[in-house]
This record gives C-alpha cells, structure tokens and sequence, in this order.
C-alpha cells in the first residue's frame, strides 16, 4: 500500500514538474509583454504620442495618458473655468473641443527638466485654431506638465496661454 502510494506521488511529480516549468515561462514571457520598452516610458514619447493625438483630434488617445489621480486641464476652447479632471473627463472635453474648433497646427517648441527624471516635466507647444462657429483663427501657447505615477509618465496638467 504505501509503495503504491510512493509510486503514484512520484509519477504524479514526473507528469506536474514540467507543466509548473511551462507555466513560470509562460508567466515571464508575460510579464515581458505587459512592460513597455524604456523609450514608450520616457516623458519624450509620451509628448510625441499627445502632439500626433493632437493633430489628428483623437480624444481617447489624449485622455489615455492622464493618470490614475485627476489632471489640471484649463484650455481655450474646453470649458469657461479650469479645473481637476478625471480621465473621462477628458475624454469628453477633447471631444467637444475638437469637434467646434479646427487644429490648424500643434506643435511641441520647447522641452523642460528631460534630463531629470525625478522631478516633473513639461513642454510647451504652439496651437492655431480655428473656430468652426465663426471662422476666427486665433493662436496660443500649450503648457503640458508629465509626472510620474510608478514607473510611467503621465499628463498632469494641460493650459494655454495667449
């Protein structure tokens, strides 16, 4: 009875070693998946990802990169009053914002603090719009400040200025 047992318990340990062996590559080769290259993480594609969002008026893409706390977001265009958004929120303020106003150009101009990571960075873009409603064209500055939640780099803050 128990060489019986003995038998059974190490053909059952033969039969699961390998398959507790497929499941750890399995699970690391996941992980591997799941992390973003070094450059996807650097504030600088973050930037080039929000200016191609930008000038081709995707909303979701924009609002993808506001994290998981509430972003600052006081646009021309976007709402009388600034104030904290969450990421739907944004979500719906771009797409108001880009179906009554025509992005004629966005373009990043100036980087801030890229060389050091610990702290928060931001950009500053030029922005020409032209108000579908009126056909007025005016232009401003974009102030957009990335700052860390873990090991990404996400939007805290969009404003403009004239």
């Amino acid at each position: 009875m128990i060489r019986r047992f003995l038998i059974i318990s190490v053909l059952v340990f033969i039969a699961v070693l390998p398959c507790t062996a497929a499941v750890a590559q399995r699970r690391v080769k996941e992980k591997q998946v799941r992390e973003l290259p070094s450059e996807v993480k650097s504030p600088q594609a973050v930037f080039r990802r929000l200016e191609g969002a930008w000038k081709s008026g995707n909303a979701k893409s924009i609002s993808s990169m506001v994290g998981k706390k509430k972003a600052f977001i006081h646009i021309r265009g976007a709402g009388a009053n600034g104030g904290f958004y969450s990421r739907s929120q944004v979500f719906y303020l771009f797409k108001r914002m880009f179906k009554e106003y025509r992005h004629l150009k966005f373009e990043f101009v100036k980087f801030h603090n890229l060389d050091r990571p610990d702290r928060r960075v931001y950009a500053i873009a030029y922005r020409s719009c032209k108000i579908m409603r009126s056909d007025k064209v005016f232009q401003d500055k974009v102030y957009i400040t990335l700052g860390r939640e873990g090991q990404d780099w996400v939007v805290t803050e969009i404003k403009t200025t004239r």
